[in-house]
């Protein structure tokens, strides 16, 4: 009797060991970590040394087909998991990434913000001027055999106009009153195509006047203050509208300045005149520096 009761208490310490056996096959989970280049929604993000400023919430990860190279991206249409990215550029993603069980497929990841309509190999953003596109390009996280952390590189897809405005004079101030909107004609309809992890203008553009940021009305004076921020895709500037109190709507182009740069951010300073003048200046300012332009209505 005593041997079977050894016997037994010998088999159920035995069988409270396996469990704290680790499986060679156990899945291994994948490490993220992001970045920002030198280059939530609703406002700019903005990056120091590489790393956001401020917490970024609901990032979009997605993950392409396991293959030893080459990921094929125009085959992905859904979102693997979202993330968050803490100022340290740590990723928390709500969903653990394993690798696959054969060591010679590698994992292979991108991501975006803000979330976006998915389809295959597209993602489609409306935009109203206020939400900062970043992308992360393709990149590996290796395989189960030689595990390496995915680092999440994220640059900006559009640019930022910086507007900025100031009276000539006191009379100038006068004549034309208060500042009450600042419009830029831009596509608002935008589409980015996975496997290039390029930007553009959706199939079916749509151009609309979008309104800066910024409290309106506006008082100006005799100092340059900072008005309003856009962020629209970049490339040809469209059309820039002023209404003050004192006068309709106006339709300005800028010389100097015809073509915006992703990433970068154009400072635009606009000048009130006496007798109805609004002379322009522009240059182009952290997140990336670049050349001026001037222009008058």
């Amino acid at each position: 009797m005593k041997k079977f009761m050894l016997a037994t208490l010998s088999v159920i310490v035995i069988a409270g060991c396996v469990k704290d056996i680790v499986y060679e096959d156990q899945p291994v989970p994948i490490l993220f970590d992001a970045g920002i280049s030198a280059v939530n929604t609703r406002a700019p993000i903005v990056s120091s040394g590489g790393l956001p400023t401020s917490p970024i919430t609901g990032i979009q990860i997605l993950r392409a087909a396991d293959i030893a190279s080459s990921p094929d991206w125009t085959a992905v249409s859904s979102v693997a998991t979202t993330a968050d990215v803490s100022t340290a550029g740590a990723v928390s993603p709500t969903t653990t990434q394993y690798y696959n069980a054969n060591p010679s497929l590698n994992a292979w990841f991108m991501a975006y913000y803000p979330s976006g309509a998915i389809t295959a190999n597209k993602v489609n953003w409306t935009i109203t001027g206020q939400e900062d596109i970043i992308v992360a390009p393709s990149v590996g996280a290796g395989n189960k055999s030689s595990p390496t952390t995915a680092t999440l590189a994220f640059a900006h897809k559009l640019t930022q106009l910086q507007f900025y405005v100031k009276a000539a004079s006191p009379t100038a101030i006068t004549q034309w009153g208060t500042l009450s909107s600042i419009k830029v004609n831009a596509d608002t309809a935008l589409e980015l195509t996975l496997s290039t992890n390029t930007l553009a203008s959706n199939s079916t553009p749509v151009n609309t006047d979008l309104t800066t940021s910024g409290s309106f009305p506006f008082t100006m004076t005799t100092s340059e203050a900072a008005v309003g921020v856009i962020m629209v895709k970049p490339g040809d500037l469209g059309t820039i509208k002023v209404t003050t109190a004192n006068s309709p709507e106006q339709s300005v182009g800028i010389t100097g300045l015809s073509t915006t740069v992703a990433g970068s951010a154009h400072k635009i300073t606009l000048t009130f005149n006496e007798l109805g003048g609004i002379t322009f200046t522009a240059t182009l300012t952290d997140w990336a520096t670049g050349t001026a332009g001037t222009g008058t209505l």
